[in-house]
């Protein structure tokens, strides 16, 4: 099954064009699998025909007993399903395994939002003029301005920031692209820092990587990563710091402010309206608390 995998991945790398990331999470996911049933099996080599719904089901069991939690074991079945599915195209299997496999069922927490007040004091962290500092507030504008993923902002590069319009463009999940505008003061910032960057990097262009670090060289996920998990930290408690919160943040201020939910779908670049509906509920709850303390019978 090694070699099916090999070409497996392949295929999600340059035919349906899955983020690096996506591509590492299905391979450790079927690679897992493959392991634990030639060790089950008691096999070098194990034949992906041979695979049967029990061996999948057995596995899935042993993740649990082990106190993997219901949400990664999920994602591991969604891997198997496509991984055998994409084989039963090739014509390597005849029967799909996975058929019939259900999946576990999972609460679905809200997602973690800033309060407009909590933005104001995340902003108020980021003065100075230092190249850090001007560098860290141009990516925190961007991020609660456009709402983008860290790999999309990570992805951009000066020539994408269309200035005349107050607007720039994104590579979003499988190359797909979208225009996503830019508010003033986002762009002050971007200003600010590219002024920044070409007086310490003269050397860097256009179509060079927009956020670099001290040495010039293209930031990193995780260094933005370390980055947000401070800043969130000094101004709220909260249950998850990454960059996604901000993203979070963008989309459910724009529909507390009454942005439509189409709209809000194409900024965030969700090929699916399910995706975007999360932030309809976030903004509810928000709503009954606001009821809770404001109605004299709540």
């Amino acid at each position: 099954m090694w070699n099916e995998l090999d070409q497996f991945i392949d295929y999600l790398q340059h035919q349906r064009r899955y983020s690096p990331h996506t591509v590492i999470a299905y391979q450790n996911d079927i690679a897992q699998f493959i392991d634990y049933l030639e060790t089950r099996l008691n096999r070098h080599q194990v034949s992906a025909g041979t695979v049967e719904l029990n061996h999948i089901r057995e596995f899935l069991g042993e993740l649990l007993i082990a106190g993997l939690q219901k949400r990664s074991v999920a994602r591991k079945i969604s891997s198997l399903k496509t991984f055998f599915k994409y084989l039963v195209k090739r014509g390597v299997v005849s029967v799909n395994p996975t058929e019939g496999l259900a999946m576990p069922r999972l609460d679905k927490p809200l997602p973690t939002v800033l309060t407009p007040q909590q933005v104001h004091a995340l902003f108020e962290r980021l003065q100075g003029q230092e190249f850090a500092v001007v560098r860290s507030r141009a990516i925190v504008e961007t991020l609660y301005a456009t709402g983008m993923r860290v790999s999309e902002l990570l992805g951009i590069t000066p020539a994408d920031i269309q200035w005349a319009n107050g607007e720039v463009r994104v590579l979003g999940k499988r190359q797909k692209e979208r225009i996503v505008p830019l508010h003033p003061r986002a762009l002050q910032a971007l200003r600010e820092y590219l002024a920044a960057r070409q007086a310490k990097f003269p050397q860097l262009g256009d179509t060079d990587a927009l956020f670099v670090t001290a040495r010039g060289k293209p930031l990193d996920a995780r260094t933005v990563r370390r980055l947000m998990k401070k800043l969130l930290t000094d101004v709220a408690e909260l249950e998850h710091t990454g960059p996604h919160v901000l993203r979070h943040t963008f989309a459910t201020h724009l529909l507390d402010r009454g942005m439509d939910l189409m709209a809000v779908k194409e900024l965030l670049g969700h090929s699916s309206l399910s995706s975007t509906q999360v932030y309809t509920h976030v903004s509810m709850e928000r709503l009954k608390k606001i009821y809770q303390k404001a109605h004299p019978r709540a």
